[in-house]
């Protein structure tokens, strides 16, 4: 079984505002702003299959901007190898009305338009990202790093990731794919060490995505499957 990838909603990424104290309106939680092409109006995308699980659609758009909450259907996979529910919501398209809520989509349906409803100078969306099936913002909003739980796509055009001299890494699935290097295979294993099940064997040559070190081993995910494995073993 493969884990469907959770990816960021538009396939140009020109990154207008970080987060952080440099921030001008993100100085207390992680969102991200990103505008598409210079020209205009980029297009949105379902970022794994997802329901609408809120709404806010002002009658006032000049002075409230829109917003859509998508939760995941089921699990998906993250840059980082969290495993698990997602909510992104998505603020400032240009036009919602014909969302309702319970809507559901397919990863990669189209969603609306960019826009620049509400406090916005520019055409851009308003990206957070929650861990789980939450429906609320607020303190206990389980808020995360976009740039970490959100993919973007292998033919996405990567315009700008540095805001206020802070580069934000913006993650392909091509950019963590390892091999095997082995001509006996690889044992993956439930915890970093020998002393750990064997999940499966991994033949020489089997292309796996590598999240992140643990001492001498990584933390990877082959065909439905989360594990550990030694670095030694390993190849980009």
């Amino acid at each position: 079984m493969t884990y469907q990838r959770a990816y960021f909603p538009m396939k140009v990424i020109n990154l207008t505002q970080g987060y952080g104290s440099k921030s001008s309106s993100h100085k207390t939680y992680p969102a991200i702003d990103i505008a598409g092409k210079d020209s205009g109006k980029d297009e949105i995308y379902a970022p794994f299959d997802c329901k609408i699980t809120k709404l806010y659609q002002p009658k006032d758009t000049k002075k409230h901007a829109n917003t859509v909450w998508l939760t995941s259907t089921k699990k998906v996979l993250c840059p980082n190898g969290y495993y698990g529910y997602l909510t992104v919501t998505i603020t400032h398209p240009s036009e919602i009305t014909n969302m309702k809520l319970g809507t559901t989509y397919r990863q990669g349906d189209y969603l609306c338009h960019e826009g620049m409803t509400g406090n916005a100078t520019g055409n851009h969306i308003h990206v957070e990202v929650a861990i789980g099936k939450n429906k609320e913002w607020g303190n206990k909003y389980n808020r995360v790093k976009p740039e970490e739980y959100l993919f973007i796509y292998e033919d996405a055009i990567l315009k700008n990731n540095i805001y206020k001299n802070k580069k934000y890494n913006f993650i392909k699935e091509s950019n963590i794919t390892y091999k095997v290097n082995s001509s006996d295979g690889l044992n993956m294993r439930t915890g970093p060490s020998t002393n750990y099940k064997i999940i499966k064997l991994l033949n020489n040559d089997t292309e796996l995505l590598k999240f992140y070190n643990k001492g001498n081993w990584s933390y990877i995910y082959n065909n439905g499957n989360l594990g550990y494995a030694s670095n030694r073993y390993l190849k980009k």
